[in-house]
């Protein structure tokens, strides 16, 4: 008997499971995301191809376990606009990869701190709020139409709600909503001041909900959950103040999750995991801390197939990488370094390149760890995502941090997540098995010569 099923709207796969009765998870489907395309800073993809995949997906899991409770987690920052009237989309998928406002930030900046400060994020392009900001601003039609309530905006999950429902149900949860830089730290609804900043008519936006809350999409299916894709990561564990989450996918994510309204040290990111519902409509859940090493899923594999070994011994003692490659994330926010790779990285063979990119993202984590909770680190690091899968990673972030690492035995913590969630179930529920450190002696050493690299990088 299933609790509930979950689709994972992925940047790379869109994803459908089933949760039985014995607390296991099992992916019945997978269809490949619709490809991103552009030029520069641009990243776009069909919102048809998205939505016909997706809806197949829907239809399967609804086959699949007739009348159980689906769950859904999302790719944060991914938007359409589309008609309220014929529910055509009238902009791309425009992809949380995409950073055409970095020009638009840049010239903001004098304005950084404050909106630091108002939303718990950085100013950063990969956010809706700024992409949106630019574009009304270039396409006055776009502008009055959604002035007008002509054309809506709304996340991924949310335009596929919208056209399941019938243009009945216009509605983001509140983990969601509040990675568009639209709405206040803490708060629960689009903010008016930050919608004034960023240019974004009220009128076109989603209402804001909890993300536990069931909408009836009819033909027996009942979405009872939905929630953003690191967030359900996160509720797969059960976490304390005392675990973190190192998400390594298409992009690389560290939650810490806290329980007061702590507001996140310079260069990292706070929001909540979940809305909760009250009495009087929404409120923030448990809040997490982030930070964010961006595009590392690409970039690995353009450097070829591995799997990449841990080793003892380092072989390229003066070979450094800086991993991010659409901007350096978390706690730097740059646009592109002048150079990811250090002189002596450029001549290597392909493996040992590989290694060299993969001590990077270890190092990234290690950097991210200590800068987000300087005064206690947590014990113990989980890992997921699909670069957990390399053999190098666990035992290197192991022997690199000093902290107990563990690997999700679940590989769809997301899609467990979502489901849990779904189903009314706690936080937790997915195994995970301790990593044994290997190469700490050189990794601990190579650690500070890499942040030395990287500042002069940075500072270039």
């Amino acid at each position: 008997m299933a609790l509930a099923t979950a689709l994972d709207l992925g940047s790379t796969r869109v994803k459908a499971a089933s949760l039985g009765d014995d607390g296991k998870l099992v992916v019945v489907g997978t269809r490949p995301a619709p490809p991103l395309s552009g030029h520069g800073l641009i990243r776009e993809a069909d919102p048809q191809g998205y939505l016909d995949g997706a809806t197949a997906l829907l239809r399967l899991v609804a086959a699949c376990a007739p009348g159980a409770p689906v769950g859904i987690a999302s790719q944060r920052s991914s938007f359409v606009i589309w008609e309220r009237a014929t529910g055509n989309p009238v902009t791309p998928l425009v992809s949380w990869q995409d950073r055409r406002a970095e020009p638009w930030c840049a010239a903001q900046a004098g304005r950084a701190r404050g909106l630091a400060a108002a939303t718990g994020l950085v100013l950063s392009p990969h956010y809706a709020g700024p992409k949106l900001a630019l574009m009304l601003a270039a396409e006055p039609a776009l502008a009055r139409g959604m002035a007008a309530g002509e054309l809506l905006f709304g996340t991924l999950d949310t335009y596929l709600i919208w056209t399941w429902s019938g243009g009945r149900v216009h509605r983001v949860d509140l983990s969601m909503a509040a990675r568009t830089m639209l709405v206040p730290f803490g708060g629960a609804d689009w903010g008016g001041d930050l919608l004034e900043t960023f240019g974004v008519p009220r009128a076109a936006l989603p209402a804001i909900g909890p993300s536990a809350a069931p909408i009836d999409l009819g033909n027996g299916i009942r979405l009872a959950a939905t929630v953003a894709d690191q967030a359900a990561g996160m509720l797969a564990l059960p976490a304390g103040p005392d675990t973190a989450l190192v998400n390594l996918g298409t992009g690389g994510f560290v939650l810490l999750p806290v329980g007061a309204r702590k507001r996140a040290p310079t260069g990292f990111l706070a929001g909540p995991l979940t809305g909760v519902a009250t009495d009087g409509g929404v409120c923030p859940g448990a809040l997490a801390l982030e930070g964010t090493i961006n595009g590392i899923g690409p970039a690995l594999e353009a450097l070829g197939e591995g799997p990449t070994e841990p080793a003892d011994a380092d072989p390229a003692p003066d070979a450094f990488c800086l991993p991010d490659s659409t901007g350096v994330g978390a706690p730097h926010w740059r646009a592109a370094p002048p150079r990811r790779w250090s002189e002596a990285a450029t001549m290597l063979p392909d493996d040992v390149r590989r290694r060299v990119f993969l001590e990077g993202v270890v190092f990234r984590v290690r950097e991210i760890v200590e800068g987000m909770a300087p005064r206690r680190r947590p014990h113990t690091l989980v890992l997921a995502g699909g670069m957990a899968e390399e053999p190098f990673i666990g035992p290197a972030l192991a022997a690199c941090t000093g902290l107990a690492v563990a690997r999700l035995v679940e590989p769809e913590a997301t899609l467990m997540g979502a489901a849990r969630l779904a189903a009314g179930l706690p936080a937790g529920g997915a195994e995970t098995a301790p990593v044994a450190a290997r190469g700490g002696d050189y990794l601990a050493d190579k650690y500070g010569r890499w942040r030395a690299w990287v500042r002069t990088v940075l500072a270039g």
